[in-house]
């Protein structure tokens, strides 16, 4: 009897089994027809994405409100919680960021803080691949850390719900990873879109800061998810626009000056918000205790600042709405500046799941009122309320923190259907991102990733140049001349030459000048109003950069972008000549490289899981191969710069396949890259050199 059930349930797995198989075949045969159709494909999932956004950010927001009542009651948020008893604002948000803390580090880390970084991350370094529990854990974390009156925003959480929601789309359907990013980006845009009934900045905010790409493949998708998260939440939420502006016009020309003033001190102010930010998570890094007890102490260090400062809790939009219409006092909205500079960095410092847009807008509201109503006082003749100022200076805040001056004026401009404040709104947004950047190096997002050692600034194209060396496109053979040389001879050499520099040395062989097409062109035009007797030190260019055979390449390719250039001199320690790289050079190098990685990747994905001390070959050319392997013993532990396959062995290790929560993620390989036991590498290189590492133990 016993045996005969044994015989069936082997018989129903077998058919659960080729059930299975048959059904994933269909779903592959109608992906596959699905996605032949390009263009009708993208834009049926960027209305998927949208509409899905649409939805999520409606539910996010209903989300916070019915726990916002659950832990205040319910009234604007500010005041609730002033009249709420003192050990209600300590214990709430110290208890729920103890609980936040708890499911960001046990489910997923990317669910702490921002948000956004982590999405700028998965766009730049992993081909868009965003882990689907992210979603969930970051929408309930971030709704009880709002809810409960962290001081953070609805933005970032929103933008990596959708992005995360974008992402998984396109694992579902198994896209490229140019269109996974596309999807990301549609995402991101639904969200803002759909949150504060803006689409244009909804789009423009995925296109600057998220995928910075406004090329038409992508930009079109990306307004078309936009539309439709939008569309949703006007039918949800109505068709409101978010803040309610106060009456505008431009009272005087003489008034864009004070703009301008303010965009300046809104520079120094995002400047001031950003240093006070991370140095208050640098604060709660160093102190050496579990981070649940971080969160309590920092919870209820926040509940005593609400019990003097009740508006600096939560999203604060009621208050900013108070100030556009200028009904808070001078003094209070000073202090209010401050106030909720320390409180969103306090928050973010112990672990609470939110973003900075808001916080943002509500720092610049109360810094533009500010100085608008001390204006107003002093010139009431030019200028207008304070509560346009406050517009202002909401935008310029934005443009400060992120660098993305367009964006900020357009969210506003949709924000508050306003149109004749466009001016104001550029004048100070430019001047205020043009001081901030001047400031800090990184925006309040980037800096995230570049104190965990991830520099995005240059996205994929600067992983590819990063791991090309300058020795490596160095051209050896370079002209030089004699500073002692007439200028009619260098005229005559030059004319005949194809170099596009010339160097003067010294005896020592140390460079002392270049002489490139540019700067002898003049002579070349006037010749005859030059004098005879003059030489080349007269006319060489002793200002110049240098760079040496350890520069980065993608700094050496910045330096000739920014100076207009087409070849830098590379010299030793002591400043000798040793060669020059020319921008030809390192664009065949980098376009070399990065077929490669996409050969890499596209093999990565053919090849199945192969066990240690086996390999997978392929020839890629006559005399080269390409080889999937797990890394020898001996390197386990050891970076990639410790390994230094490239030199001792010849070889390039092109991908690095790494099982990351049950997920397999390929990745560029970099310097710092450590290896683990069940990584895999592409390696690619001659067929002897492949097949001899890869008997390695």
């Amino acid at each position: 009897m016993k045996e005969n059930l044994s015989q069936e349930r082997i018989h129903r797995l077998r058919w659960y089994l080729r059930r299975r198989r048959e059904s994933y075949a269909i779903l592959q045969k109608v992906l596959m027809r699905l996605k032949s159709f390009d263009q009708l494909f993208v834009l049926s999932m960027a209305v998927l994405i949208g509409v899905s956004a649409g939805l999520i950010v409606s539910g996010f927001k209903e989300l916070i409100f019915q726990l916002q009542q659950l832990f205040w009651g319910y009234g604007f948020f500010y005041q609730t919680v002033a009249d709420a008893p003192l050990w209600r604002k300590i214990l709430v948000p110290a208890g729920v960021g103890a609980v936040v803390v708890f499911l960001a580090s046990r489910f997923s880390r990317e669910a702490e803080g921002h948000g956004v970084p982590e999405v700028m991350d998965a766009v730049a370094r992993k081909n868009g691949f965003i882990r689907v529990r992210v979603a969930l854990v970051k929408t309930l974390a971030s709704a009880m850390s709002i809810a409960s009156g962290a001081s953070v925003g609805r933005v970032g959480p929103i933008v990596q719900i959708g992005s995360s929601f974008g992402s998984i789309v396109g694992q579902l359907f198994q896209v490229s990873s140019r269109r996974m990013k596309t999807f990301i980006g549609c995402g991101a845009a639904a969200g803002i879109a759909a949150t504060f009934n803006a689409p244009i900045a909804g789009a423009i905010f995925a296109s600057e800061v998220i995928l910075g790409d406004f090329s038409v493949a992508s930009i079109g998708p990306i307004i078309v998810a936009s539309v439709f998260g939008t569309v949703i939440s006007r039918s949800i939420e109505g068709d409101f626009p978010a803040f309610t502006p106060p009456m505008y016009s431009l009272q005087s020309p003489w008034e864009l000056i004070f703009y301008a003033i303010l965009g300046i001190l809104v520079g120094l102010a995002g400047w001031l918000f950003i240093k006070t930010l991370y140095l208050a998570e640098d604060g709660f890094d160093r102190w050496r205790v579990p981070n649940e007890f971080k969160a309590i102490i920092g919870g209820a260090i926040l509940g005593g600042l609400a019990s003097f400062m009740p508006h600096t809790m939560g999203v604060g939009l009621d208050t900013i709405d108070l100030v556009l219409v200028g009904a808070l006092p001078v003094i209070m909205v000073t202090i209010l500046i401050f106030a909720k500079i320390l409180a969103t960095s306090l928050s973010l410092g112990y672990g609470a799941s939110g973003g900075v847009f808001a916080p943002s807008l509500f720092i610049g509201a109360m810094l533009g009122s500010a100085f608008g109503l001390y204006t107003h006082s002093l010139f009431p003749a030019i200028t207008a309320s304070s509560g346009a100022y406050a517009l202002v200076g909401m935008a310029a805040m934005v443009a400060a923190t992120t660098n993305a001056p367009v964006t900020a004026v357009l969210i506003i401009f949709e924000m508050t259907s306003e149109y004749s404040v466009i001016l104001p709104l550029m004048i100070a947004s430019i001047l205020a991102t043009i001081i901030t950047s001047k400031l800090q190096d990184g925006t309040i997002y980037t800096l995230k990733l570049k104190r965990r050692g991830i520099d995005i600034s240059g996205g994929r194209d600067r992983n590819v140049l990063d791991r090309i060396e300058v020795e490596h496109v160095k051209q050896l053979m370079v002209k030089s001349v004699q500073d002692d040389l007439p200028l009619a001879s260098l005229l005559q050499l030059m004319a005949k030459s194809k170099e596009i520099n010339l160097y003067v040395l010294d005896e020592e062989g140390v460079l002392e000048g270049i002489i490139t097409q540019n700067s002898v062109r003049r002579f070349l035009d006037h010749h005859e109003q030059v004098a005879s007797d003059t030489v080349v030190k007269e006319v060489m260019n002793v200002h110049f950069e240098t760079i040496t055979d350890s520069t980065p390449l993608h700094h050496a390719l910045r330096l000739m972008t920014q100076l207009d250039l087409e070849a830098l001199p590379v010299v030793d320690n002591q400043g000798k000549l040793t060669g020059q790289v020319e921008r030809s050079g390192i664009l065949e190098k980098y376009q070399e490289q990065l077929l490669k990685s996409q050969s890499a990747q596209a093999i990565a994905t053919s090849m199945k899981y192969i066990h240690r001390h086996d390999h997978e070959e392929m020839e890629v050319m006559p005399g080269f191969l390409m080889a999937k392997i797990n890394p020898p013993s001996r390197f386990i532990g050891r970076s990639i710069m410790e390994m230094n396959v490239r030199k001792k062995h010849r070889i390039e290790i092109l991908l690095i396949r790494r099982v990351v929560d049950g997920e397999n993620q390929d990745r560029m390989p970099v310097a710092t890259d450590k290896m683990q036991q069940d990584d895999q590498l592409i390696i690619f290189g001659d067929q002897e050199r492949v097949e001899k590492f890869c008997k390695l133990d």
